[in-house]
């Protein structure tokens, strides 16, 4: 279960390791085993996050929710562990934005520092048909201690940019231009395991279609 003793700081234990989410806003939210941040999610064009003024749990759902400001979107993130064992976690990002501003163009980045290893495509993840952009359904990239695979739908692969290097992961969630009032998501599923137990091609086409079979959020 989530523990939350600080508002925008929460961790979920297993009988090995402690994993905290760091979602107080400013320059990133950060996830990770312990003091060891994995993956950030981290503004594009502010310099910051706006600070978090409102958490909830519900279930093993903790949401986050992050006040609409000049030139910033009202953000609300849900965290989700889908499944965890020891020193393994695979955790959904519900990530939901939504602007009273004429002229938007939200952007958000997943990011995590370490070397890429390879990009999966899944089957039924069509190109954005407009822009030809779109990334591939899993990337998956290593640092000296974590493996970090990022999954995508096929309701986000399409309109996300892969700005990845060789040396560095990098993803880019929405990107493109909000009418006012308009609430768009994103649902990544982030999986971090240390290097030596880094998941195969097979477990990863798996672990695909389970995101793909999982329902739509109705609300949120």
């Amino acid at each position: 279960m989530w523990i939350t003793n600080q508002l925008g700081v929460a961790t979920w234990s297993d009988d090995v390791t402690e994993w905290e989410v760091d979602a107080r806003g400013g320059q990133a939210i950060s996830i990770g085993p312990g003091d060891e941040a994995a993956v950030q999610l981290r503004p594009v064009e502010d310099s910051t996050l706006p600070a978090a003024d409102e958490q909830f749990v519900r279930g093993c759902c903790w949401n986050i929710n992050y006040p609409q400001a000049e030139h910033r979107h009202a953000l609300r993130i849900a965290f989700e562990p889908i499944e965890v064992v020891p020193n393994s976690m695979l955790l959904e990002a519900t990530i939901s934005i939504q602007t009273d501003l004429l002229d938007s163009h939200p952007k958000i980045d997943i990011r995590f520092d370490g070397e890429l290893t390879r990009r999966l495509s899944i089957p039924g993840a069509a190109r954005h048909p407009a822009s030809q952009a779109g990334s591939a359904g899993v990337t998956v990239a290593n640092s000296d201690t974590n493996c970090v695979a990022i999954l995508l739908g096929p309701h986000d692969s399409p309109f996300t940019t892969d700005l990845s290097t060789p040396e560095s992961l990098r993803l880019r969630l929405f990107g493109e231009f909000l009418e006012k009032g308009v609430i768009r998501k994103a649902r990544p599923w982030i999986l971090i395991r240390p290097v030596a137990n880094e998941p195969s091609d097979s477990e990863l086409h798996a672990i695909s279609q389970r995101l793909a079979d999982r329902p739509l959020p109705l609300a949120f």
